[in-house]
Parts: structure tokens; C-alpha cells; sequence
């Protein structure tokens, strides 16, 4: 059978996160304990950060006309220095400064479009970050001033060497001689030159300045614990909605009756809420004002109502699966038909698997096999369910090691037949159709079948071949009981006058 797959709206999701809050909750708290743990564990972080600006020009020379140098790309100059900065002969000069092997790398940055770049400096000792960002920026102050230095005295060498030609070709030369004057003027231009960059090589401040200093870290920058827990909230409550809606999509268990609606034709005659009983006896019995025991008589009404249009004497309760309380169904279904003052008989044909007994607290045997081996003399126990109201149980009986062929036999009809027609209703608590070929075989000589789903816990797949088992075998199905489909305590509270002066 195939199963429609109709799209989830908004409110579906929401549901879902509301059903399945506690899975985002616990990936929250992981998320929250890992993070504030491994905060703990990390070593403290300071970061101390020095500023400097920058002079893009010529700003050290007397002389120069540093229009053109104004007017280069300043953006790409200031990067350049950054990576003069980050570069190693600057950490070279810083570690013979400091006198420390491998000092931490500086990270530089420049301060939106001005010409001040920040360097930052992490250590684990707030002391040693303040000094090494200190020591960056003025190391790359003293490197940027001795390049400039150098430069001058190269090109003051050069002027050197020309000066001296110069005078070799003056002096080769008459006094009265007109090219004499030509070289002397040059002579002259070369040695203002020359004199300009001696001025400016004694001027040179390496065309940087430091604006602030750094100064000593107080608080640690990592570990952050309270940013990394709020961010590790987010991100575990972001993949706890994803494993649920994960776990949504690939959850196929029958939860409404909208779900049943969509495996079968039959309808949902009850949908009961469950909590555990005060005692190990049905509800109905225990604590028969509970909301889940008016659920039972609703289911019984329906029944009756059914009745009026077919006879439905002998009931077969089962399920697709063991553990979807088809037998608290079964005992609880006959409890509030015998407080109907109906006589009724409850039989345990789960023959493999029997927990009748221990339901009502009765011995196993004899019981329904020993009748089914020929025994005549098997009376069920009369079990008191209320007020003047009794239920007759009829055990498993004796183990066998094939009971599966006893429902093959026309012996079991004739024991069911006299059942029916002894009481009003004989409930049977039969196998689940899936594991065993019990259920269906039984379904032959039953006036109506219950079908069990708990709900969250049997799978659509299941659901739909077990209905589809007994429909082959001509099962007369009457409906469908949506079993522990919201735990919810409380008692039901519409009561009669009659109940509220016999309580009081």
C-alpha cells in the first residue's frame, strides 16, 4: 500500500520542535558544557596593540618637492608598509631587541583610509605583548629610517664619483677655456646636490611616528567563555532543529488519526490517552474516572452502535507488532462492557506470548488450550471489575509447541461459538499480525477485529501490511484503536449527581 506523502505546513513544524524540544535542548546543553570546557582548558590570551602614522611623501626633506609622491595611490603605499611590518626583517630586528627566540608574529591594520596602521600583538604574558608591540613599531620606525639613510648615501656616492670626473675634465682644460665654465657650473649644481642630501640624510626620521604606545593588557581576549557558550547555544540549537526535522522526515510511525486516515479505509473508533495505571490491574478497574477509561466507553459505545447493523458478539483484538497494548486494550475494552452490565468473557489466545493472567491475577491454566485439547470441565475465573459488576477470564491454558494449528481447527470455532453463546460479548486477545500467523488465521471465526497502533511507536510500513494481512484473509475489521496518543494525568471531570453524592 502506498502511503501519501503530503507536505508539512508551518504549524506541523512548529509541533514538532514543540513535541521534540527536549533533543534541541540536550544538543544545547552539549553544545553549552563542551564549550565552557574547552574555554577552561585553553591558556589565557592577552593582546596588546601600538598605533603609528604613516608618511606617505617625502615628508623629511627640506628640499624636495613631494607633490607627485602626494598624489600616488596612498591605499597601496600603506599596504606596502603593512607587509613591511608583518615581514621578517622587522621580526628579526625585534627578536635581537628583546633578546627572545621566535617572539610572536605582529599583525598589522590600517585605520580606514588615514594613514595610522594598529599593530596587535597576542601573548599568553600581558607583559611580553605590550613590549612586543612596542618593539614592532618601533623596529619597523628604525628599518624604514635606515633604508631611507642608505638610499641618500647612495646617491650621494654617486654624486661623489661625478664630482670627481667633473674636476679631472676642468682641470685638462685651459683657464681661458669656454667649456671650463660650462663644467664649473656643473660642478657647482652637483655639489648643492650633493649638499641637499646630506641635509636630508641627517633629517631622515624614517617617515613614521609613533601616535600611541601600547599599553599593558588587563583583561584576556581568549578564552571568551560567555561569547563562546552564547555562540555554542546557537549553533547546537541550530543542528538540534535540523536533527529533529531530520528525524521528522524519516520518522514514518503513525501519530493522529489523520495518519491512520492514510493507511486504511477503517475508522479510528478511539483515541486513547495513557498514563500508568496506580496498580498493575487495568484502569478501568484501578481508577475507572480516568480521562483514558472514558476513551474505553466511547470505544465500547461505538461497538454497540456497530452492533445495530451487524453482529459483533466476538471481538478480536490485535496489532501489527508486540508492545502496542492490544491486551490493555482487550482488558480494559471488556472491564467497561461488564460495568455496562453486559456479560462478558475476556480469552487469551495469545497462546505464545499469554498476559491475561498476570492482568487479572489469575492461574494460566486450565484455560483456553485445555478447552481446544478436549477438556470440558474448564470454568473461567470471575473477576470483580466494580460495583455488582463481574468478568469472567479465560486464561491461555497449558503450553504448547505449535499452538499456531489450534486456530486451524474447527474445534476453535466450536469453543468460540459456545462462548458467544454463553455472554453478551467474548473478547479475544489475539497474536499481532506480523510476527506469527495466529491473528490472521483466528480472524476467521470472529464477528469484528480491532486493530491496535501505538501512537509515535508503529510505523505506517507496519501498520499497512498487517491491515493488508487481514484484509487478504477477509478479515471483517472494524476499526482502528490509536493507542497511548498523549499521556495526559487527570480524571474525566463531567460526572453524574448520582456519583458526586455516592463520592461524598
Amino acid at each position: 500500500m502506498e502511503l501519501p506523502n503530503d507536505e508539512m505546513t508551518v504549524r506541523d513544524y512548529a509541533g514538532v520542535l514543540r513535541r521534540r524540544w527536549w533533543v534541541i535542548a540536550a544538543f544545547v546543553g552539549v553544545a553549552v558544557v563542551l564549550s565552557l570546557a574547552t574555554s577552561l582548558a585553553q591558556d589565557q590570551v592577552y593582546e596588546a596593540e601600538a598605533r603609528l602614522l604613516v608618511e606617505t611623501g617625502g615628508g623629511d626633506s627640506l628640499f624636495a618637492d613631494d607633490s607627485e609622491l602626494r598624489g600616488a595611490d596612498a591605499t597601496r603605499a600603506i599596504q606596502t608598509e603593512i607587509e613591511v611590518i608583518e615581514g621578517e626583517r622587522v621580526r628579526t630586528r625585534v627578536e635581537r631587541r628583546l633578546e627572545i627566540d621566535d617572539p610572536a608574529e605582529a599583525e598589522a591594520r590600517a585605520v580606514g583610509v588615514t594613514d595610522v596602521i594598529v599593530v596587535t600583538v597576542r601573548s599568553n604574558d600581558p607583559e611580553q605583548a605590550r613590549d612586543l608591540a612596542n618593539a614592532y613599531v618601533e623596529e619597523y620606525i628604525e628599518e624604514r629610517r635606515d633604508q631611507a639613510v642608505e638610499e641618500l648615501l647612495a646617491a650621494g656616492e654617486q654624486i661623489q664619483e661625478k664630482l670627481a670626473e667633473l674636476q679631472v675634465s676642468i682641470d685638462e682644460l685651459a683657464s681661458d677655456d669656454p667649456l671650463r665654465s660650462s663644467l664649473l657650473a656643473q660642478q657647482a649644481a652637483f655639489q648643492e646636490t650633493l649638499g641637499q642630501l646630506q641635509v636630508d640624510a641627517g633629517l631622515k626620521t624614517g617617515g613614521a611616528a609613533v601616535v600611541q604606545i601600547a599599553e599593558l593588557p588587563v583583561d584576556p581576549v581568549e578564552p571568551t567563555p560567555l561569547r563562546s557558550a552564547a555562540i555554542a547555544a546557537f549553533i547546537g540549537a541550530v543542528l538540534g532543529v535540523i536533527v529533529v526535522l531530520l528525524a521528522e522526515r524519516l520518522d514514518d510511525s503513525v501519530r493522529t488519526e489523520q495518519d491512520v486516515a492514510k493507511i486504511t479505509t477503517s475508522p479510528t473508533l478511539a483515541v486513547v490517552p495513557m498514563d500508568p495505571p496506580p496498580d498493575p490491574r487495568p484502569v478501568s478497574i484501578s481508577s475507572p474516572n480516568d480521562v483514558a477509561v472514558e476513551m474505553f466507553r466511547g470505544l465500547r459505545n461505538n461497538l454497540i452502535f456497530l452492533g445495530l447493523e451487524q453482529h459483533v458478539g466476538l471481538i478480536q483484538v490485535t496489532s501489527a507488532v508486540a508492545g502496542e497494548g492490544k491486551t490493555t486494550t482487550a482488558a480494559n475494552l471488556a472491564c467497561v462492557f461488564a460495568q455496562a452490565g453486559r456479560s462478558v468473557v475476556i480469552v487469551d489466545c495469545d497462546l505464545r506470548r499469554p498476559q491475561l493472567h498476570n492482568t487479572f491475577s489469575v492461574s494460566r491454566s486450565p484455560g483456553f488450550t485445555d478447552q481446544m485439547m478436549g477438556a470440558d470441565d474448564v470454568t473461567p475465573h470471575t473477576i470483580r471489575v466494580g460495583d455488582g459488576a463481574t468478568l469472567d477470564v479465560l486464561p491461555a491454558g497449558a503450553v504448547l509447541s505449535n499452538p499456531g494449528e489450534l486456530f486451524l481447527r474447527d474445534r476453535c470455532a466450536d469453543v468460540l461459538q459456545a462462548l458467544t453463546a454463553r455472554y453478551d460479548f467474548v473478547i479475544v486477545d489475539s497474536p499481532p499480525v506480523l510476527p506469527v500467523a495466529d491473528a490472521v488465521a483466528l480472524s476467521r471465526h470472529v464477528d469484528a477485529v480491532l486493530f491496535v497502533i501505538e501512537a509515535r511507536s508503529t510505523s505506517s510500513g507496519d501498520a499497512a501490511e498487517a491491515l493488508a494481512r487481514l484484509g487478504q484473509a477477509g478479515a471483517p475489521t472494524a476499526g482502528v484503536v490509536l493507542n497511548q496518543a498523549g499521556r495526559r494525568g487527570g480524571t474525566y471531570a463531567y460526572r453524574s449527581e448520582a456519583m458526586d453524592s455516592t463520592s461524598a
